[in-house]
């Protein structure tokens, strides 16, 4: 069965810099982009829309190979973080301008639909300038669908909000993007954003996938050291700190993994005796503890305060990843 959107060994290069990747979208789905900075992220994004062109390799959308065709042939749209609305036109001409082949009346009534979608009911004769930034990027994504893309690209849509409103937003673009069904890739700094709105997530790293699959696969079950690093807390002991023997491996666990209670200890867990407690800070819903252990930090989460400066430790055997250093 063939995916949705495909690309095929796609290559595109800059002096300091090559993206050289495959990867595959099913329809419906959105697939969250996540990186460094400058690891090709709005790259992708470029050559998929057509503004620039890779020097090998294919794109294929819905069947069709669309590597060499014209931007206005993709049937793709883009929403980016400056929301980019015309500023001499209220909400509804905004949101009706890429509209095709519907009649005055039948534009009207897809205007109201969506804006109710967006959670902006009412607001079709509002100008450009009376909206908040939440409300002007709703409307950006909004207009985007109005054209019925095949693929719609969203370049970090909500970063230049604050955390509150894009906490809220990203509820509103899954939620939009469930009801209408349009296939999204959603490129974003955010591994938070990330992991609560998409199918699945793919992990960009100097121009190559590093990681591809669902929040909870690539969070539990990550790839190398740096993936499990990227998407979250954590801490890496040597093996060979544990064993006394020589090792290449790295014995990763996620903070809130941990146990600290010496009742609590699983009988064949990972015990790591002795780990000095460096420092201890309350968030108001559990603590986070800065431990040392044969001079690695480790950060542990816990919902008491560590009873002692020196303390035992223990991992469960089944939340023990181990990875290549």
């Amino acid at each position: 069965m063939q995916s949705y959107l495909e690309c095929r060994n796609i290559k595109s290069s800059y002096p300091t810099f090559r993206l050289d990747m495959s990867f595959s979208v099913e329809k419906g789905e959105l697939l969250c982009v996540i990186g460094p900075s400058g690891s090709g992220k709005s790259t992708l994004l470029s050559l998929i829309a057509g503004i620039r062109n890779p020097e090998s390799g294919s794109i294929i959308l819905n069947g069709r190979d669309i590597t060499g065709l014209e931007i206005r042939k993709r049937r793709i749209g883009m929403v980016f973080q400056d929301f980019s609305l015309f500023p001499s036109m209220n909400v509804a001409k905004n949101i009706q301008y890429g509209m095709k082949d519907l009649s005055a009346q039948e534009k009207e009534k897809e205007t109201e639909r969506l804006l109710e979608l967006a959670g902006l009911s009412g607001y079709g004769n509002r100008q450009v300038h009376e909206l908040s930034g939440g409300e002007a990027q709703r409307v950006a994504l909004v207009r985007a669908i109005a054209a019925k893309p095949d693929v719609l690209l969203l370049d970090e849509p909500l970063s230049a909000l604050d955390a509150p409103l894009r906490r809220h937003l990203r509820s509103v673009v899954r939620q939009i993007q469930k009801t209408t069904g349009i296939t999204m890739l959603y490129v974003t700094h955010d591994r938070e954003e990330a992991f609560a709105i998409a199918d699945r997530v793919m992990v960009m790293r100097r121009g190559n996938v590093e990681a591809l699959g669902t929040a909870e696969e690539i969070y539990r079950h990550p790839s190398s050291l740096f993936v499990a690093d990227f998407t979250g807390d954590g801490s890496g002991i040597p093996e060979s700190l544990v064993t006394g023997e020589q090792s290449d491996s790295v014995l990763y666990f996620r903070p809130e993994d941990i146990i600290l209670d010496r009742k609590r200890f699983p009988q064949d867990a990972l015990v790591l005796s002795g780990a000095a407690v460096t420092g201890c800070e309350f968030t108001g819903s559990f603590y986070i503890s800065k431990l040392s252990y044969g001079g690695c930090t480790v950060t542990a989460y816990s919902d008491r305060k560590p009873a002692d400066d020196t303390i035992d430790i223990a991992v469960p055997q089944d939340r023990i990843i181990r990875l290549k250093a």
